[in-house]
C-alpha cells in the first residue's frame, strides 16, 4: 500500500497527467509526447516495413479460434467439484466459483453477454465500486471457450480472478456499438474522478487466458481493452489482444495509470495505436510480444520498470520514454534486458529536455537487446543517440547500454552514457542460448480430471475454524506419492502445526487464493520458532527433489512471535529440473480472521512506544520466509510477502494499523541458483530481504517498503538481534530496517529496485520532495558481496547504498523526480 496522496505527490514531481481524461484531454497528451518524435517524420514516411523474413507487407492478424471442439471442455478446472467456502461472506451460501454460462452468457458471439457476465461477478454481495476493499467474498469467475459479445465494460469486483480455458481461450469481442473507454474495466472511476479503488490498494487479483477483440470497433475510436490500474499480488497471463491495424487507429491494448505493481507475463498485442500505454511505481513485465503497433509500449510515468523478454516487431517505435510537461520528465528508470526489436525505425526514444530537471531522469538500462531492421536504437532529444542497423537478414546484438549515475565500492556519482561491459551470467542462471531462465505458472490444462486431489477429499473444511493440519499434511503426502496434483479448494485452513510439503508435489491453490492460517501456542516461542509450510527436509530423506506451488496465500492469526511463514529447503539438482513457487504470496494482519486488524492493532504515533508497552498481542510473526542453506534451484515469480499496513476490509476503510513480524526474506542459498522474478516484502522490523553467504540469484524487479511505524519503535524492538539468522546488529536508537541487505554474497544481479520509506512514524512529510528531511538513513546495505545493481530507485532515504559500512550514494546526487535513482551499483571486485 501507499500513502492516499501518493498519485498527486505522482503528479507533482513527475509530471504526470491527472486521469481520467477527456478525448480532448487525451489527444492534447499524446501530441505532447510525441512532440520530440516529429523530427523523424521525414524518415518514418520513408521507411520501408518489412517482416522478419525480408521486405512485404505487414504479418496479418491469426485467425480467432474456431468453433471450440469438445476436447476444449475438459479443462479439469470447469470439471472438478469446486466445494470452497468463504467463511466470512455475509451471505449464506455463498458462491465462490462462478460459470459465467450459469447466469446466462452463451459465448457464441451473438447474444449480447455483457450483463450476464457482469451478474457473475458482482451477484452476492460481492464488493464492487463503492467498498473500500475486503478479502471476505472472494470469486473465481470462469469463462467457458466461446465467444462472448459485449456492447458495455466488464467492471472487475475487488478480489476477483477471471479465469479462462488456457488450452482454448475464450474470446471476449467488443461489439461495434460498444460504448465506453475500456472492455474489461478493472478500477472504474466513479463521480468526480477517483478511482473505485486507490490503485495503490488492489491486490490479489488475476486475469488469464482469454483473446480481447476489438476489431469490430471503429478504427478512429479511443478504446483499451483492458484498464488496470493495481499494485501488489496482481497479474495477467495469457492474454491476447486484437486491435484495429488500420493508418490513424486510436485502439488500445493494456491501458494502466496508476498503481504500485505488480507482474504482467505472456501477452500477445495486434496493431493498435499503442498496444501498451501505462504508468505505476514499478512493474515487472515477461514474456510479451507486440506486432504491428504504431508504438509498441508508451509511458505516462514510472519510477522504476523491468522488461525481461520484450519482443516488438514492425511498429514505429518500441519504447516511447518521451512523457514530460516541458521542463521535466515523468518517466523515472527502465530496465530492459533480453528483448528484441524488428523491422521498427526507433528502438527507444527518451526526452530529458532539460539536465536539470531532474538530473538522472530517463534513467536506462539495457542489456542483450536483439536489432534487425532498426535504424535507430535509442533516439534522445536532440537525435540519435545510438545508431541501430538496417539489416533484414543480420541481427545486431547490444550487449549492455545505458544511461544514469554509477557507482562502485569506491567512486560515485559518475554519470555515464554509452554502451558498457556487462556482468558475467552464471550459466546455472541462464537458458540455452544465455538468456536468463524464467517459467510460466503452470495450469495443467494438459491433466484429465483423474489427476487432482482436493482438500475436502482428505477432510479439510476451510472455515477458519477447524484445525486443518491433519487433513492438509495427508493430502500433500498422498498427491506427492501417487503423482496427483493437490488441489486446495477456495477456504481459510487453520492449521495448529507445520505442514509438510514433500518432494514432487505439486499444489495448485484454487485462484481464489486459499488461506494457510497459522493458530495457537505452537508458534508462540521465538527461541524456537517453528514453520507454519515446510517445503522439504533441511538433510536426509525428503531434502531433494523438485515441486510446483501456486495460488496460495500464507498467513497468521493472533499473536505468533515463532511463526516462520514459509520455510524452504528442498535442494532440486538433477539438470534441467527447478522448483516452482508461483503467486504464493504472505499476509501478516489486516483481513478478516487474522485478529490483527484496527481493533486489535490500532497505530499509536501519539504514544512512544518501548518494551513495556508494546502490545505483544500484535507481534504476528518471527520471518515471513526463509530459504535455508540446502535450497537450490528455486524460482519464484510475483510472489508479495507482506505485513498489512492498513485494515483490508470494508468497516475500517483502510486506516492503518500497527502489526509486527521480525524478518522479511532470508535466503542462505549457498548453492543457488535462485530467480526472484516481480517480488516484493514490506513492513518488516529487521530487513525486507537479507542474502546471506548467498549465490547465483537473479532479482528483478524487488520492491520493499519500511515498517511505517518505524522508528516508534526503532528496528531494536520487538525482537532483539538473533544470531541463529544472522541479523543485522542495529544498535543506534532510531535506526529503520534495511529494505535490503547482503552478507558475503557473491553473483547477486538486481535487475531494478524500489526500495521505499515513506514514513516516519506515520508522518509522511519525510518523504516529500523539498522540505529537506529524510524517513531513514540507510536502506541498501552490501557487506563484503559481489553484486550489480540496475536501476536503484529509493524514496525517503538519506543514503542509498552502503557499502561495507560506508554511505556512498546521497539521494541528493540522483534526484529523479519523487524518486531518487542510480543507474548502476557495482561491487565486483570484492572477494568473499
Amino acid at each position: 500500500m501507499r500513502f492516499p496522496s501518493l498519485l498527486t505527490l505522482s503528479v507533482l514531481f513527475l509530471g504526470a497527467t491527472a486521469l481520467p481524461l477527456s478525448d480532448a484531454d487525451a489527444d492534447a497528451l499524446d501530441a505532447e509526447i510525441h512532440e520530440l518524435l516529429k523530427r523523424e517524420t521525414a524518415e518514418k514516411s520513408n521507411y520501408q516495413f518489412k517482416s522478419r523474413h525480408g521486405p512485404g507487407p505487414k504479418p496479418p492478424l491469426p485467425p480467432l479460434p474456431p468453433t471450440p471442439p469438445v476436447t476444449c471442455d475438459d479443462f479439469w478446472l470447469a470439471r472438478i467439484d469446486h466445494e470452497g467456502v468463504a467463511p466470512y461472506a455475509p451471505t449464506a451460501g455463498y458462491q465462490v466459483w462462478r460459470n459465467v454460462k450459469d447466469f446466462g452468457a452463451v459465448g457464441d458471439g451473438i447474444a449480447d453477454d455483457t450483463a450476464a457476465i457482469n451478474e457473475a461477478i458482482s451477484s452476492q454481495g460481492r464488493c464492487g465500486p463503492g467498498c473500500t476493499g475486503s478479502t471476505i467474498t472472494p470469486g473465481l469467475i470462469y469463462f467457458p471457450p466461446g465467444t462472448y459479445r459485449v456492447t458495455a465494460p466488464i467492471i472487475d469486483f475487488y478480489y476477483t480472478q477471471l479465469i479462462g480455458n488456457p488450452g482454448c481461450p475464450p474470446v471476449i469481442k467488443a461489439d461495434f456499438n460498444f460504448v465506453g473507454r475500456w472492455v474489461l474495466d478493472t478500477n472504474p472511476y466513479q463521480d468526480g474522478g477517483v478511482l473505485a479503488w486507490g490503485a495503490t490498494n488492489v491486490f490479489w487479483r488475476q486475469v488469464a487466458h482469454f483473446v480481447f477483440d476489438l476489431t469490430d470497433v471503429a478504427f478512429d475510436t479511443e478504446i483499451a481493452a483492458i484498464h488496470w490500474p493495481s499494485s501488489q499480488a496482481t497479474s495477467l497471463s495469457n492474454v491476447e489482444f486484437r486491435l484495429s491495424e488500420a493508418p490513424g487507429t486510436r485502439h488500445q491494448g493494456l491501458f494502466i495509470e496508476e498503481g504500485s505493481g505488480g507482474y504482467i507475463g505472456d501477452l500477445v498485442f495486434y496493431g493498435g495505436n499503442q498496444a501498451m500505454i501505462v504508468g505505476n511505481q514499478q512493474f515487472t513485465f515477461k514474456n510479451i510480444a507486440i506486432y504491428n503497433a504504431r508504438t509498441a509500449i508508451e509511458h505516462f510515468w514510472s519510477w522504476g520498470w523491468t522488461y525481461v523478454g520484450i519482443s516488438i516487431t514492425n511498429c514505429s517505435t518500441g519504447w516511447d520514454l518521451t512523457s514530460n510537461n516541458g521542463t521535466s520528465v515523468n518517466v523515472g528508470t527502465i530496465t530492459i534486458i533480453d528483448s528484441s526489436i524488428t523491422d521498427t525505425p526507433i528502438g527507444i526514444a527518451y526526452a530529458w529536455p532539460n539536465p536539470n530537471q531532474p538530473n538522472v531522469g530517463n534513467t536506462l538500462i539495457v542489456e542483450n537487446l536483439d536489432l534487425e531492421n532498426v535504424p535507430v536504437a535509442v533516439r534522445g532529444p536532440f537525435g540519435t543517440v545510438l545508431p541501430g542497423t538496417t539489416s533484414t537478414t543480420t541481427s545486431l546484438t547490444i550487449p549492455a547500454w545505458g544511461r544514469g549515475n554509477s557507482y562502485d565500492e569506491n567512486s560515485g556519482p559518475v554519470f555515464f552514457q554509452g554502451t558498457f561491459t556487462p556482468p558475467t551470467r552464471p550459466s546455472a542462471l541462464t537458458a540455452p542460448g544465455g538468456r536468463y531462465f524464467t517459467a510460466s505458472k503452470p495450469y495443467y490444462e494438459d491433466q484429465p480430471l483423474s489427476a487432482f486431489l482436493t482438500a475436502r477429499e482428505f477432510g479439510a473444511k476451510g472455515d477458519g475454524s477447524t484445525d486443518d493440519t491433519r487433513a492438509l499434511n495427508r493430502l500433500f503426502e498422498a498427491a506427492a506419492k501417487r503423482r496427483k496434483i493437490a488441489y486446495i479448494n477456495a477456504g481459510m485452513y487453520r492449521v495448529t502445526r507445520t505442514v509438510f510439503i514433500p518432494p514432487g508435489s505439486r499444489i495448485f491453490g484454487d485462484s481464489s487464493f486459499p488461506v494457510i492460517l497459522s493458530s495457537g501456542r505452537y508458534f508462540e516461542n521465538p527461541t524456537r520458532p517453528q514453520p507454519v509450510v515446510q517445503v522439504g527436509n533441511r538433510r536426509g530423506p525428503e531434502s531433494e527433489g523438485r515441486i510446483q506451488w501456486s495460488n496460495t496465500i500464507v498467513s497468521t492469526r493472533g499473536k505468533q512471535p515463532g511463526a516462520i511463514l514459509i520455510e524452504y529447503n528442498l535442494a532440486t539438482t538433477r539438470a534441467g529440473q527447478y522448483s516452482g513457487m508461483w503467486d504464493v504470496h504472505t499476509r501478516i494482519g489486516g483481513f478478516a480472521g487474522s485478529d490483527l486488524q484496527l481493533t486489535q492493532c490500532p497505530k499509536t504515533p501519539e504514544t512512544p512506544i518501548t518494551s513495556a508497552n508494546l502490545d505483544v498481542d500484535c507481534v504476528a510473526a518471527f520471518m515471513s520466509m526463509h530459504i535455508t542453506r540446502n535450497a537450490a534451484n528455486l524460482y519464484q515469480e510475483n510472489n508479495w510477502i507482506w505485513v498489512a499496513d492498513h485494515d483490508i476490509e470494508e468497516p475500517a476503510n483502510n486506516q492503518q494499523i500497527t502489526v509486527y513480524a521480525g524478518r522479511g526474506l532470508l535466503v542462505e542459498d549457498t548453492r543457488g541458483p535462485l530467480w526472484l522474478v516481480a517480488s516484493s516484502v514490506e513492513h518488516h522490523q529487521l530487513y525486507e530481504y537479507q542474502f546471506y553467504k548467498a549465490s547465483t540469484i537473479f532479482a528483478g524487479q524487488v520492491q520493499t517498503e519500511t515498517a511505517y511505524y518505524q522508528p516508534n519503535p526503532d528496528a531494536r524492538l520487538p525482537f532483539a538481534p538473533d544470531a541463529r539468522y544472522h541479523d543485522p546488529e542495529l544498535l543506534t536508537p532510531g535506526d529503520s530496517g534495511w529494505g535490503v541487505r547482503a552478507v558475503d554474497t557473491t553473483d547477486l544481479f538486481i535487475y531494478g529496485a524500489g526500495l521505499y520509506s515513506f514514513f516516519d512514524n506515520y508522518d509522511v512529510n519525510c518523504s516529500q520532495v523539498g522540505t529537506g528531511t529524510r524517513c531513514q538513513q540507510r536502506i541498501l546495505s552490501l557487506e563484503r558481496s559481489r553484486a550489480t545493481i540496475y536501476n536503484l530507485n529509493t524514496v525517503g532515504t538519506e543514503n542509498m547504498v552502503t557499502i561495507d559500512g560506508v554511505d556512498q550514494a546521497s539521494y541528493l546526487d540522483n534526484l529523479n523526480g519523487f524518486i531518487s535513482s542510480v543507474a548502476l551499483v557495482e561491487t565486483r571486485d570484492l572477494v568473499v
